[in-house]
């Protein structure tokens, strides 16, 4: 252990600046730069019981400086724990220790004190500044930047050992005498989550946290252990970050020792909360991935009596964090760090009740688990729902055959409102096996509602259009797709058949239905067109919500497009014949099909071309949707291309979902925007739109 008293020299309060400016200089890099941070507080998301209050800056740098001003309002802490924010694992054990002193942690990068911090260091005026591990890991030149900037009797120390888990064992023995710990709380020195998880607990028992090796005990833990002789040790952390043979070590030193883990780091600190903290009216919610906003947050959370959990960076909560919040129903959650509006409506919705655990459905296997299934679709679809109330509005359009709520959400301005306004459809998964397409569904509700207030294009689509996605029209083939945790390759629904069951929804519509050679009449066959036109209940729930909006006599929807997999095309009618220009599609129209898909093409890289040239399909869906209201109704075939590999073919791994969907954003954005007069693509807005408004020109169209 290492401990050097630096006393401050005497420096002018109003030079701050210029020495910042002179140690980055010395240490040769310039001081990171932070943003301004501060909390945002108050009911959110429409809850009448829960708050929540988000304590967030553009790195972990300006997070601890929001939550340092959280808990010291007027300046005045006794003692600040300054960690390095880019190496922080000499500052694990600083939580409780902290916390039992009433003061605040700090980040500083290594070799430089950013701005921000030392701003908050001159507001707080500790008298005592303890500087956590080595010259390695916070040099010399950043300790005496916060020696000058500090008033003259300011106490400025380091805290090191050899290594983590020293530094650890020399911040208990600066805090707790022999016998005065009943107490103590190890965690894994690699696993950061469970020793920020271990904090809250330790300071409510207070005890302090000391590290171990996955597979040795540190001779300083254990020597700290037999000065501190507690009554017991808590081991928080699975096996993988300390062993068992680490426990027995332990024993030999004190004999009652106990285990709390769960099954990944998410599960630890829940298993945590629930041991030892099981009562809470507040919880403190740390964003990932890192965990350093949840280092900092361990002072907070201890002087709230609440629990430390974990949310990951997608957008479905993990489950260990959700049952928490179901169990506990907080009136206050704190995020330390950013998360997105969804994953705070997810934290406030399970709270208050309006979110609740989804039946089980069949998940995705492994390789793919970040698939949203049905459960998680709907859990995400309701989140967003809560997270902009006046933009989104979910319901279901019908059930499936066994009994399965399709879902869809409207998404406009005053969402409450049927406005007289160019309505748009969206819908996915008509082929069971076809996962992508929800995904791209639930992308594309991301993108209107998240960047709502931020991008000027997708503001105004949303304030002049009313938009419907349907999420999943097969819910049932879905299930049973991913029954048993692996692939089935099912595409048709569940509806018995005879002998047989299923049938392809995507053939069942009422236009040309069966006519054409482009389905099957046999039970068994992949492409079976069932026992008549909207025999499927799926279907005719489609076709019911698509009449639902015609008003006073006129079809709201204007233009359509359902998502499949796979080739990478644009489809537009017909299907049932390969005559480019047939008796049922006038030439005007044709060409409004051809420019839009071609435009369309342009932005995604796919290709543009009339349904039939992939196959003949007769009773399919967008046949039926521009012969029976003049829809400009389209196919998205999406990633990717045939490759003859069947399994990657239907089942593409997630890892390409980020960038396939997003692929399709220009698309999806121009499909919407088209809408307002779709024959304005062809110079004819005049002739079939009375009042058109005037589009901006298609290369305009991304923002």
């Amino acid at each position: 252990m290492a401990m050097v008293q630096v006393r401050p020299r005497l420096v002018d309060p109003a030079r701050f600046l210029i020495a910042l400016g002179l140690v980055a200089l010395v240490a040769g890099v310039e001081a990171p730069p932070i943003q301004a941070a501060g909390a945002q507080s108050g009911t959110a998301l429409g809850s009448s019981r829960v708050s929540t209050e988000r304590l967030g800056g553009a790195d972990q740098y300006a997070v601890a400086v929001a939550i340092s001003a959280r808990l010291f309002p007027h300046g005045a802490a006794p003692v600040v724990y300054l960690a390095a924010g880019d190496n922080f694992a000499d500052a694990l054990a600083a939580g409780p220790i902290a916390a039992r002193a009433g003061g605040a942690i700090l980040y500083t990068s290594s070799s430089s004190l950013p701005s921000a911090v030392g701003l908050e260091l001159v507001r707080l005026a500790p008298a005592r500044v303890e500087v956590l591990g080595g010259t390695a890991v916070i040099s010399a030149a950043v300790v005496a930047n916060v020696t000058g900037l500090l008033a003259p009797g300011t106490i400025v120390e380091r805290v090191a050992g050899s290594d983590a888990a020293g530094t650890a064992a020399a911040l208990s023995a600066r805090s707790f005498k022999p016998g005065s710990a009943p107490t103590v709380f190890v965690a894994g020195a690699g696993s950061a989550a469970d020793a920020i998880a271990a904090g809250p607990a330790a300071a409510q028992l207070g005890g302090p946290l000391l590290l171990a090796a996955a597979a040795t005990l540190p001779s300083a833990t254990a020597a700290e252990l037999s000065r501190l002789k507690p009554g017991r040790v808590v081991v928080v952390g699975a096996t993988s970050s300390v062993s068992d043979a680490v426990l027995a070590q332990i024993a030999q030193i004190v004999p009652k020792v106990e285990r709390v883990s769960g099954a990944d780091a998410y599960a630890s600190a829940a298993a945590v909360a629930a041991r030892f903290l099981p009562i809470a009216a507040t919880e403190v919610v740390a964003s990932g991935p890192g965990y350093a906003n949840g280092l900092v947050a361990v002072p907070l959370a201890a002087a709230r009596h609440a629990s430390i959990l974990f949310a990951q960076p997608t957008d479905m909560l993990p489950t260990a964090t959700r049952d928490r919040l179901i169990a506990t129903r907080p009136t206050t959650i704190v995020i330390a760090g950013s998360v997105s509006e969804v994953v705070r409506a997810q934290l406030v919705g399970f709270a208050d009740g309006r979110l609740t655990v989804p039946a089980p459905t069949p998940a995705y296997p492994a390789t793919d688990s970040a698939y949203h299934d049905y459960g998680e679709m709907v859990t995400l679809i309701k989140a967003t729902e809560i997270a902009y109330p006046t933009l989104v509005h979910v319901f279901s359009i019908g059930k499936s055959y066994q009994g399965r709520d399709i879902w869809a959400a409207k998404v406009s301005d005053n969402v409450s409102v049927d406005e007289n306004e160019p309505e748009v459809l969206v819908d996915a998964l008509h082929h069971a096996d076809e996962h992508l397409g929800v995904e791209q569904a639930l992308y594309l509700l991301s993108t209107l509602t998240s960047e709502y207030s931020t991008n000027a294009y997708v503001h105004r689509l949303v304030n002049e259009r009313e938009i419907f996605i349907v999420f999943a029209l097969n819910p049932d083939g879905w299930a049973y797709d991913l029954s048993g945790g692996t692939y089935h390759y099912w595409r048709k629904n569940r509806q018995p058949n005879g002998g047989y069951i299923g049938t392809d929804i995507n053939r069942n519509y009422g236009y040309k239905w069966g006519c054409c050679g482009g389905s099957s009449s046999s039970a068994s066959a992949w492409n079976y067109r069932g026992t008549s036109a909207f025999s499927t209940p799926e279907a005719r729930a489609l076709r019911d919500f698509v009449a639902s909006r015609v008003v006073g006599g006129v079809q709201q929807i204007k233009t359509h497009v359902t998502l499949h997999v796979n080739g990478e095309l644009i489809l537009y009618p017909y299907g049932y014949t390969k005559t480019g220009l047939p008796a049922d599609m006038t030439a005007d129209d044709h060409a409004v099909f051809l420019s839009m898909a071609q435009t369309m093409a342009g932005m995604n890289g796919y290709t543009a071309e009339q349904s039939s040239r992939l196959y003949v399909t007769d009773g399919d869906e967008i046949d039926w949707m521009y012969h029976q209201y003049r829809i400009f109704s389209f196919t998205f075939e999406l990633y990717p291309l045939d490759q003859n590999i069947l399994y990657r073919d239907v089942y593409p791994p997630y890892s390409v979902v980020a960038a396939q969907t997003a692929r399709n954003r220009g698309a999806l954005l121009y499909l919407i925007d088209t809408a307002a007069c779709p024959y304005r693509v062809i110079n004819k807005a005049a002739q079939y739109c009375s009042a058109a408004p005037i589009l901006p020109a298609p290369s305009g169209l991304l923002p």
